[in-house]
């Protein structure tokens, strides 16, 4: 769910930002947004629904959960902005593969190494019970560090 990954990509940037000599609020929207971005290839998911077009287009010429869900095209797009971007690729690849962890952990899985036929498979239901209290907890989590960073 699109909760899901984005309070997970944010508790990830939570965690991460003061590691980085990067600016920390580029740093957890470049990590937030990446982490909802795979979600491109589905016209039905939450930022498949807000670019529809790029969505639709996506999805017919790669599918859904292959490539764009995959570590080389995440690998490959990291490169790229650490070419004109410098560390900023950092955020997206955390980010990014924040999503496909959790993908990975789902009944329907994963082919985290697309093009190869091998598929990481979870037992989670996507929208089940257990999702759900998993952002329960990463809802509880994300507030418990907001408010210790900012006291």
């Amino acid at each position: 769910m699109f909760k899901t990954h984005l309070l997970f990509a944010f508790l990830i940037s939570l965690l991460t930002f003061r590691y980085f000599d990067l600016n920390s609020l580029i740093f957890i929207m470049i990590l937030v947004f990446s982490g909802i971005l795979p979600d491109i290839d589905h016209g039905k998911s939450y930022i498949g629904r807000k670019l529809f077009i790029f969505s639709w287009i996506i999805n017919l010429v790669f599918g859904h959960r292959k490539l764009i869900h995959s570590v080389l095209f995440a690998t490959i797009v990291a490169i790229l902005i650490r070419t004109f971007f410098g560390l900023y690729w950092i955020p997206f690849y955390l980010g990014y593969l924040s999503h496909l962890l959790l993908d990975g952990l789902t009944k329907q899985g994963v082919y985290i190494f697309y093009p190869s036929s091998f598929r990481i498979k979870g037992f989670v239901k996507t929208n089940g019970i257990f999702e759900k209290v998993f952002l329960l907890i990463l809802t509880v989590v994300n507030i418990f560090y907001l408010f210790y960073y900012m006291l």
